[in-house]
């Protein structure tokens, strides 16, 4: 594989890595400013929390194909056609939120955002590592964390203070994704000598099956926590708070991963092994604080257990993109990339649809706990999986 060398040299690498970063970044809030606005369509279309973990399914489920087919795709015939189709996906998905006359107009708009996020996530993270070995997982990680925590801000303060709450948003979201799109045409892109395209499941080579596997049930974790702040947590702030404000379960979020967004470069002075296994330890915690603040009723304990949420999926989202990276041949960094954005993404879809499930089944309240309890078992299993690993080191 070779990069297609330009006069401009490392300048020019870098304005790529910034432009690239934008739009994930860009990416991310757009397809989530919708969260804290969830609470209002349910009112409007009269559903209840069981559908809102429905529309957050449709997202993985369209995105998982996508970022098979595209990883595969980017890495034989470069990386601007994907990301360039997955942009015009996204505009698509923000159009059907913007004239949304119905419940399916809004699982229309999940489903367009997912195959866009499919399409975008692999070719642009793998790009941002062709521009820059050193810094694109940082750059990956925070671009998307900081992108998923400026959305819902967005979207909540908006949808509260501004008028047209199911417009507004929208049209800002398709200008701040069309800046950096636009900004992308003159960047260069990968090449590779064999062009030749044959469809395949992902594979990962044995060496590096085993780190791939544990870095990627790290991130799992991590955004598994994350899915919950931004499907069912922004109901539970309003209720705690009191309040009947919008604008909180958004603030409650970008709270979370704005927090995570400081610790991932935090966690750049730790070791890789380090920094995935105090994520582990933060997000566990943040769990028991979670758990113990529904049961009480306690809008601080929720608020405490936000912050250390935030810290753990900062250090362990980051720490198992840098593995990611380390581990990653440049020739087959796509097809690693798509299959660890797979297992990441069933980790925001899976637990959701999960308590989707326990809510129809025993009531909200009952699944969080028992949700929650399942997830401190597989990341205690996870930490100690870590430390074996860190032993054989």
């Amino acid at each position: 594989m070779e990069i297609k060398k330009n006069n401009s040299g490392k300048s020019w690498n870098n304005a790529g890595s910034v432009i690239i970063f934008l739009l994930l970044f860009s990416i991310m809030a757009a397809s989530n400013v919708t969260a804290p606005i969830y609470e209002l369509y349910a009112l409007k279309y009269h559903f209840g929390p069981f559908i809102i973990t429905d529309i957050f399914a449709i997202y993985v489920l369209m995105l998982i194909p996508s970022l098979l087919f595209w990883g595969q795709y980017s890495d034989k015939h470069g990386r601007k056609l994907p990301i360039a189709i997955g942009v015009i996906m996204e505009l698509i998905g923000l159009l059907s939120f913007l004239f949304a006359r119905n419940v399916y107009m809004l699982f229309l708009a999940r489903a367009f955002m997912g195959l866009a996020s499919g399409a975008i996530a692999g070719p642009a993270s793998a790009l941002l590592f062709n521009y820059n070995r050193r810094a694109g997982a940082v750059l990956t990680s925070i671009g998307t964390s900081a992108g998923t925590a400026t959305g819902p801000l967005l979207g909540g303060i908006m949808a509260q203070y501004l008028p047209y709450p199911f417009r507004l948003v929208y049209l800002l979201s398709i200008i701040l994704v069309l800046l950096p799109a636009m900004a992308m045409y003159p960047l260069k892109d990968i090449s590779t000598k064999n062009p030749k395209l044959i469809l395949h499941f992902p594979s990962i080579d044995r060496e590096v099956i085993r780190p791939f596997l544990l870095s990627s049930f790290v991130a799992f974790g991590a955004w598994s926590i994350t899915a919950f702040f931004m499907s069912l947590a922004p109901v539970y702030i309003i209720k705690l708070s009191g309040l009947n404000s919008i604008a909180i379960g958004g603030i409650i979020v970008f709270l979370m991963l704005g927090i995570a967004s400081i610790f991932q470069i935090i966690s750049l002075k730790f070791k890789i092994q380090n920094s995935m296994f105090s994520g582990m330890v933060f997000i566990i915690f943040a769990i028991v604080f979670i758990l113990i603040a529904i049961i009480r009723n306690s809008l601080y304990i929720f608020i405490a257990g936000t912050l250390l949420a935030g810290i753990g999926q900062g250090f362990a989202f980051t720490g198992a993109t840098r593995e990611i990276k380390a581990i990653a041949p440049p020739e087959k960094t796509g097809d690693m990339l798509a299959n660890y954005y797979i297992i990441i993404y069933t980790g925001v879809g899976l637990p959701v649809i999960l308590l989707g499930l326990l809510d129809k089944i025993i009531g909200l309240l009952q699944g969080i706990i028992f949700y929650g309890l399942a997830f401190i078992a597989f990341s205690m299993v996870i930490g100690f999986l870590l430390i074996m690993e860190d032993f054989k080191d």
